[in-house]
């Protein structure tokens, strides 16, 4: 899609012709229908009052962001916060055979070493015991140059998930999961937010959206995104709606709402009828379907009568990445004031690519400190 944006008042008016809207033939049909009252030629120029978030722009500003805040200089024989955080590394637990799992895994893997944070992957299959993985989350929580963990959701049906996630110590929850760390965050006590609350505050940042006396209607209550997402809602003061499956009107509900926000990963589950004009629309789903990959929303039919909307691919799971590397960032540098001696932090912070094994890094702090030691 060539899109032309031009920033006008506090809104982005979007101008694209109506033969480059792209793949969304019907989507095409209806803006130009509800804009011009019929069907245009091909070339016609097109004038939209609605803004696609662009999440992979956005999930790279803010990278960049990390980066710069992670290349400090040196002052003198010190090193600065940023060149420690460089250095320590995050495990990464996951369960089970899922592709979608496997690639998002990658994707964080991938985006956090781009920026030098190390990530160590530890894989178990769907029909290890429970006990294996337990074992590794509480050897990694004793492990001081571990400085996060992260455990993938969802697990396999056979694991215990709160009793796995309540094993990782609360300074070292990277996502918020344990009990521990949710009830820092439910009461409002936690240094850092859930990836998805601070992946929805950097877009609302982006598009200066301001969800105070917004009326708000929040599809699904799940402990990644919906319940997370209408706490953090109701504490900046929106007005909130909760929707499950027991809700009785979720379309009279919607059909109110300022601030639609949607986690359910039910294709479709939101329709252009559920939804008023003007409405900002985020969609957290992500569904395969066919060899499409899709959200909640029915993205032809809501996004004529939004004011902004997150498309499925590229609107909000880039965002949720970098905000997930936000609190790896916040929580190295928590760790890194924990360490038993300067000596050590210089040890980390002059070698980014650490051994992945715990006996590997014992053994070579061991080395590096005996070199320093020789030196000094």
């Amino acid at each position: 899609m060539q899109l032309k944006n031009r920033l006008k008042s506090d809104r982005i008016t979007v101008y694209c012709r109506c033969d480059e809207i792209g793949n969304h033939a019907s989507l095409k049909m209806m803006w130009a229908q509800a804009l011009v009252g019929s069907s245009p030629t091909s070339g016609t120029n097109i004038k939209l009052s609605m803004i696609i978030a662009d999440g992979k722009a956005i999930a790279q500003k803010v990278l960049s962001q990390i980066k710069t805040g992670l290349d400090g200089s040196r002052s003198g024989a010190s090193p600065t916060p940023g060149e420690l955080c460089r250095s320590v590394s995050i495990a990464a637990v996951w369960a089970g055979n899922d592709p979608a799992t496997a690639r998002f895994v990658e994707l964080k893997k991938k985006r956090a070493e781009s920026i030098g944070i190390k990530i160590i992957i530890f894989h178990f299959d769907s029909s290890d015991p429970e006990e294996k993985i337990i074992n590794k989350i509480v050897e990694l929580s004793e492990d001081k140059y571990i400085s996060g963990i992260i455990v993938e959701l969802p697990l396999p049906e056979r694991f215990d998930r709160d009793k796995i996630l309540n094993l990782i110590p609360k300074e070292k929850d990277v996502d918020v999961l344990s009990s521990s760390a949710q009830e820092d965050f439910y009461s409002n006590k936690s240094k850092i937010l859930p990836p998805a609350v601070g992946a929805l505050k950097i877009l609302f940042e982006e598009y200066k959206v301001n969800p105070k006396d917004k009326v708000t209607v929040v599809f699904g209550q799940s402990i990644l995104i919906g319940k997370p997402i209408s706490h953090w809602l109701e504490n900046v003061g929106a007005k909130v709606s909760k929707i499950d499956e027991n809700t009785q009107n979720p379309k009279e509900l919607c059909l109110k709402a300022d601030l639609i926000i949607s986690g359910v990963g039910k294709p479709n589950l939101i329709s252009g009828n559920m939804v008023k004009n003007g409405a900002v629309v985020v969609d957290f789903g992500f569904e395969k379907l066919g060899d499409r990959v899709i959200g909640d929303v029915d993205f032809d039919s809501v996004a004529p009568k939004s004011s902004l909307i997150t498309p499925v691919p590229g609107g909000m799971g880039p965002i949720v990445v970098v905000a997930f590397l936000k609190n790896t960032v916040q929580v190295a540098q928590n760790s890194l004031s924990k360490l038993d001696s300067f000596q050590e932090k210089v040890v980390l912070s002059s070698h980014i690519c650490f051994p992945d094994s715990r006996e590997e890094r014992g053994k070579y702090t061991r080395e590096a400190l005996a070199r320093l030691t020789r030196k000094t």
